[in-house]
């Protein structure tokens, strides 16, 4: 088992050193954007978060006329990238360029963090990916009522993968309660990693996942959409949302736990202090997503291009923060 104490003492020495050494950009410059930009990503290269930064990256460079380079401080489930993050200068030479949620929050709620919601400025949560239930295609399951009856009437015997500490790991339970069932109704099969858990379900080793909706079009032939935890339908997945699946079962709905959320995240002091600067990087960002032919290349690479601005992104983190807490792992 991992020394956690020792695990973060050991990256905040590497902070330190790097904080150290780093220009100090807010004393050196009378106006933003400073002379060069870095984004720090949360998590390992050549993920989903690490694509959508360079991409964005690339282009904002462009449009603001200065150097954007991109960093990654993975380890913790992003909590040391954000907590690499929060230690840099807080004068716009520095964005958080991640999966902004369910990261932060998981890592907030996992461990002894220095910090919390409030100690960033969500920008933008450019894409948003859905938690599907799915079904192997060899299953005789055709809605999400039909497995949940079959749960009751044998607990424990149909297996669902997910990954520990995920929203599809909650958002499984929110389903079961919403039908009367509770975990041992049926049998959890763990994976560290989304691609493994759907390997498990595409192979019929399990009966159902709950995981990213993008990311299971990989498997598409070999499994059976039964619902999509988001407002609103999507038009690569023939399945309602959870909760017009439970609307048409006679259940109550439950409110929509996000999937994961890459987007971009600037100091909160950075905006308090400095608010036009703050709005000239929102401006910028909203214009790039606006750009047909970039969005055009994002969408050619499987990347979303969404724009929620400030505060509709600060709402479903937050908003999403107290189901997250509800759900957060009891500390042994």
């Amino acid at each position: 088992m991992i020394d956690k104490k020792k695990f973060i003492a050991t990256a905040m020495l590497g902070f330190s050193l790097a904080a150290a050494i780093s220009p100090l950009t807010a004393s050196a410059q009378e106006s933003w954007p400073p002379q060069k930009i870095t984004f720090v990503v949360a998590l390992g290269p050549g993920g989903s978060a690490d694509r959508t930064a360079r991409a964005l990256a690339q282009r904002l460079q462009e449009s603001l006329d200065i150097p954007i380079s991109v960093v990654n401080q993975d380890g913790g489930g992003g909590h040391v990238g954000h907590t690499y993050f929060q230690n840099m200068p807080a004068d716009g030479s520095y964005f958080l360029a991640s999966s902004i949620h369910p990261y932060i929050s998981n890592a907030m709620l996992r461990f002894d963090a220095d910090y919390d919601l409030s100690d960033f400025a969500f920008i933008n949560g450019q894409w948003n990916d859905h938690d599907l239930f799915a079904v192997n295609a060899d299953t005789p399951y055709e809605t999400l009522a039909d497995f949940m009856a079959a749960a009751k009437e044998n607990p424990g015997t149909l297996r669902v993968s997910v990954v520990p500490g995920s929203t599809g790991a909650i958002n499984l339970e929110l389903a079961l309660e919403a039908f009367g069932l509770d975990k041992t109704d049926v049998n959890i099969v763990t994976y560290q990693s989304g691609g493994a858990a759907r390997t498990a379900v595409a192979g019929g080793q399990v009966d159902m996942t709950v995981l990213a909706a993008d990311g299971t079009l990989s498997i598409k032939e070999y499994i059976r959409p039964l619902a999509l935890a988001a407002e609103t339908p999507s038009e690569d997945w023939d399945a309602p949302t959870m909760n017009s699946a439970l609307e048409d079962s006679g259940y109550e709905q439950v409110p929509v736990l996000a999937g994961s959320m890459r987007g971009l995240a600037a100091h909160a002091s950075f905006k308090e202090e400095h608010p036009e600067a703050f709005q000239q990087m929102v401006d910028a960002y909203r214009n790039v997503l606006q750009d047909e032919e970039f969005v055009n290349k994002l969408e050619a690479q499987d990347i979303g291009a969404e724009w929620l601005g400030p505060e509709r992104t600060t709402e479903i983190i937050e908003s999403n923060f107290e189901i997250l807490k509800r759900y957060a792992p009891e500390e042994e």
